[in-house]
């Protein structure tokens, strides 16, 4: 089994700050890509409620993830998010099962 850590979030946009927190959750894009242990870190939009966002994230392991979670941009962002949102973040961690599937 894989000490891998996987992570979906869900932010729920308020329409008027809809692209203001677009462009804030872009820079933890490239700013999180850079930290030791992520695999992977993607955003996208729901194509059926454009204010709702998800990040898929890899961790290699939780530790790599919970040191995430300490980045001072996220703390930053974390107590000014109720300007930006309808109702709190939602995070859940899953731990991989299955091994990677590597295709050419």
């Amino acid at each position: 089994m894989s000490t891998r850590c996987t992570v979906i979030a869900y932010f729920y946009a308020k329409p008027e700050k809809r692209r203001e927190l677009q462009a804030i959750l872009e820079d933890f894009v490239a700013q999180t890509r850079k930290e030791s242990g992520c695999i992977n870190y993607h955003l996208h939009q729901s194509d059926k409620n454009p204010d709702v966002f998800v990040f898929y994230e890899n961790w290699a392991t939780r530790k790599d993830w919970e040191v995430h979670n300490q980045q001072p941009f996220l703390k930053g962002f974390l107590d000014k998010k109720t300007d930006y949102l309808t109702r709190d973040i939602e995070v859940e961690s899953y731990r991989m099962l299955s091994e990677d599937d590597l295709r050419p």
